[in-house]
């Protein structure tokens, strides 16, 4: 897809080629901060860039469900399964995840929610024949902190907790410079940021967290 066929502002169009985005489909790779430093426009015309090119590449068409399941012969990516590990869990989803959409993991305070999501991080790292991608992970943390303690005790465990997997290939990924971690600010923290601050004088400053890239999680395929 060329910036020709979208209707964007020339001037906008001018600044993203500036930038070295060849096509329309290189910017859906970079966060829109990223974007605005890339190329120098305002946050509301970066959002107007993403909008424009998702609604283009997305097509008008809707799918059902049923129509992805009638599919699956035809695009064998899009219906693979990532293996979370454990033959139970594999068990009870047919397979393991499916990545043709989004799966919502819902359950009360200490669950395992967050668990079982720091695992599948991991496990998307793995060979295929092995149940995973060769793959990395975004994982988008609305928390006041990414839990890296848990992490490096699940990475230290990995080659017993993966007997599915040879030890040699588990010992060799390095599983935590794959992982890209955003931080998302939510309404409760910016309410919460403004409530503290009111009779202060201090002009309000949400707590908004911004791109924050730990060392061992910042590197992406």
């Amino acid at each position: 897809m060329d910036w020709d066929h979208l209707e964007l502002n020339p001037r906008i169009v001018a600044a993203v080629r500036k930038a070295k985005l060849g096509s329309a489909r290189d910017v859906l790779r970079f966060s829109g901060p990223d974007l605005q430093r890339l190329t120098g426009l305002s946050g509301p015309d970066v959002q107007l860039v993403l909008r424009t090119v998702s609604r283009r590449l997305r097509g008008g068409s809707v799918l059902t469900a049923l129509d992805l399941h009638r599919q699956r012969d035809r695009f064998p990516e899009q219906h693979q399964r990532l293996s979370l590990g454990c033959p139970v869990l594999d068990g009870l989803l047919g397979g393991g995840l499916p990545l043709d959409g989004i799966t919502e993991l819902a359950g009360h305070s200490s669950a395992g929610k967050t668990q079982l999501a720091l695992q599948l991080c991991l496990a998307v790292q793995l060979p295929r024949q092995h149940g995973g991608l060769e793959a990395g992970a975004v994982y988008v943390c609305t928390e006041d902190a990414f839990p890296d303690k848990r992490l490096q005790q699940l990475i230290a465990l990995q080659p017993r907790l993966r007997t599915d997997a040879p030890g040699d290939v588990v010992g060799a990924l390095p599983f935590g410079d794959r992982i890209f971690v955003e931080h998302a600010a939510t309404v409760v923290s910016v309410h919460g940021t403004h409530a503290a601050l009111a009779g202060t004088g201090t002009p309000p400053r949400p707590r908004l967290h911004g791109p924050v890239r730990a060392t061992r999680f910042a590197a992406w395929r």
